[in-house]
């Protein structure tokens, strides 16, 4: 006797619409929104409490004209240059370090990921107190007789923008350490134990076998930990404000003075931050293209 089939169900167009739809709400109000009002404003002389009348490329005009843009420029560049290869290095290490069977790993793990879990200011704070002149730091050094007096590792110009730059290493190495070791998991063995048999240690191994087989996930943090380092705000802001003077100001933290507090410019802190976009994407373009360049070889 023929069963008979249950008749297939209609497929609905709305039906995946329905799904996406709450998603689309929100990163069309707070994402493409404000996005599309910041390319509006970057051309207008607005401030944070009114409207304002079109002014064309003005605000660029005096953004390019501006020492203190260009100074927060360099610090940008600065913090980018030291903090990337800084926390590609450790977290590579740390995560190769992890990635083995020695003893202790186990503990090792979590205190390494502890970092993950604490937002930013609470880690801004907490070293705040670590390097402040009567911090733990300080007294350290000179329980060692290291030094004689206080370092001013937050009141000096010369080494403020440093202690925010080790700040953003301490912070970023646990999730990177993490993205590597899962990469790390990947890596053939095979490959391993053959250059194992080939007479070459586990240094020449890391270096010939390893490494190259996790380059595009190197890639990744490097792109990542950049970008990040040209968007670095909290770490400044609240250790010292930026300060002494503008000793420690970055991009985000000018763009913040001149357009978030009340009566500021919004216009032209707008056109800062499509300035920064640009910064983004052309670092974004040059380590996809070295990225690529090196999968190609």
């Amino acid at each position: 006797m023929r069963t008979r089939r249950a008749p297939l169900r209609r497929h609905r167009w709305w039906v995946p619409v329905v799904f996406v739809a709450p998603v689309l709400v929100l990163q069309v109000t707070f994402l493409f929104l404000p996005l599309a009002n910041t390319f509006v404003l970057a051309f207008t002389n607005a401030s944070t409490v009114g409207g304002g009348v079109f002014t064309g490329l003005a605000n660029f005009q005096a953004i390019f004209s501006s020492a203190q843009f260009w100074e927060a420029t360099g610090h940008t560049g600065i913090y980018m240059a030291l903090a990337t290869p800084l926390i590609v290095c450790i977290s590579l290490g740390l995560a190769l370090l992890v990635n083995t069977k020695m003893r202790g790993t186990g503990i090792v793990r979590p205190i390494l990921f502890s970092p993950l879990v604490m937002p930013m200011a609470v880690v801004a704070l907490m070293f705040q107190y670590v390097l402040s002149s009567d911090g733990l730091v300080n007294q350290v050094l000179r329980g060692l007789s290291v030094v004689s007096e206080p370092v001013p590792f937050l009141t000096s110009s010369h080494l403020a923008l440093f202690s925010a730059i080790l700040v953003t290493v301490w912070k970023s190495c646990g999730l990177y350490t993490l993205i590597l070791l899962a990469a790390l998991q990947n890596v053939s063995r095979e490959l391993d134990e053959a250059a194992e048999l080939d007479g070459a240690g586990w240094l020449r191994r890391t270096w010939s076998v390893t490494i190259p087989q996790i380059r595009g996930t190197v890639g990744l943090v490097a792109v990542l930990s950049a970008i990040a380092a040209l968007r670095a705000f909290t770490e400044p802001y609240v250790l010292t404000g930026g300060g002494p003077g503008t000793s420690a100001q970055t991009v985000v933290l000018f763009l913040f003075t001149k357009g978030i507090s009340p009566g500021t410019q919004a216009g032209f802190a707008s056109a800062v931050s499509l300035v920064l976009f640009a910064f983004v994407l052309v670092v974004s373009a040059l380590s996809w293209a070295i990225t690529r360049k090196g999968r190609v070889r």
